[in-house]
């Protein structure tokens, strides 16, 4: 398998956990776990967002780019 390959997979490994974590998220909110989401449901982008930006940062890491410090 190559490079291309695994960063196709992971992103489709990432992309169908983040459609899992909302179907959990509304089905909690459905069965009435998650109470009042009106107000609290622009955490979930931001947390999504973090992830992503996190996850970049390792990925250029381990491939040897520049960090946040250039």
């Amino acid at each position: 398998m190559g490079q291309n390959e695994r960063d196709d997979a992971r992103g489709m490994l990432i992309g169908g956990l983040a459609a899992l974590g909302v179907g959990v998220i509304f089905l909690l909110h459905n069965l009435g776990v998650i109470p009042d989401m009106d107000v609290s449901w622009p955490i979930f982008p931001i947390l999504a967002g973090v992830g992503l930006i996190a996850g970049a940062l390792i990925k250029m890491r381990r491939a040897g780019g520049p960090g946040p410090t250039g």
